[in-house]
């Protein structure tokens, strides 16, 4: 299984914490938000990752090549980096191949949510969650216990089931189709692309599961409001969880 992370925008809503690196390499309990991605990638079985770059590149390529073999990574890098995440995975559409876990870079979560997503069981699905900001979020629409539409909607939409959080997986079927979508993208110049619209065209052709992740701790960190959060709440929860992991395998 391949794990694929789009981290090539700066998080400019950050303000001076992404002045002069990006928002992945924001640390948090000793590890950057990015290192700890790919490390519960790792943990979760994930046999390579690829890390789709663009602001101060070089501050990521060198976090991991202090942090990782050289066998287990590789970067791809996004020159229109500030045309918004969908411009990452159309210059990832090579690496669409395979089983994927596509992750977000501004994630902070309990490994244990990728250990759901990598299961034998699982083929095509997007993590559920309840964000509870007031602002604009992905919001999944079930029936049978699968995903009918997935759409930005406004916070107080009833309809909905839940919130998409932003990861994904894809079995060699969904891969290949996505590949395909990407390929076709000739997006016009200077157009911002959201890769939000890529998977809402996949979820309208297959079958996605939806997986509840709200069990467990996550955060999307946005702002410095969310920041302040995963300092204080976020963090603390997934570290006292790792702890009593280690406790209970000793």
């Amino acid at each position: 299984m391949k794990g694929i992370i789009l981290a090539a925008g700066r998080g400019v809503r950050l303000g001076p914490h992404t002045a002069d690196k990006p928002k992945s390499l924001i640390p948090l309990g000793g590890m950057t938000l990015l290192q700890r991605n790919v490390e519960n990638l790792r943990k979760a079985g994930v046999k390579e990752v690829v890390v789709v770059v663009g602001y101060r590149h070089e501050m990521i390529e060198d976090m991991l090549a202090k942090n990782f073999p050289a066998n287990f990574y590789r970067t791809i890098m996004n020159p229109d980096y500030t045309r918004g995440s969908g411009s990452s995975l159309v210059c990832a559409q090579q690496e669409m191949q395979g089983d994927i876990i596509m992750v977000e870079s501004d994630l902070l979560y309990d490994g244990e949510i990728l250990k759901r997503l990598s299961a034998p069981s699982v083929k095509k699905a997007l993590t559920m969650g309840f964000f509870n900001h007031n602002r604009k979020e992905v919001k999944l629409y079930l029936k049978n216990n699968y995903i009918q539409k997935a759409q930005w909607a406004e916070p107080e939409d009833k309809e909905a089931d839940g919130d998409w959080v932003g990861f994904t997986r894809l079995d060699s079927e969904g891969s290949h189709a996505l590949k395909t979508i990407l390929e076709q993208t000739h997006p016009e110049q200077g157009k911002e692309i959201g890769y939000e619209s890529f998977i809402f065209e996949l979820v309208q052709k297959y079958q996605f599961q939806s997986i509840l992740i709200q069990d467990l701790p996550w955060i999307e960190i946005d702002n410095e409001i969310d920041l302040k959060k995963a300092i204080e709440e976020v963090y603390p929860r997934i570290e006292a969880r790792e702890k009593a992991s280690c406790r209970s395998q000793h």
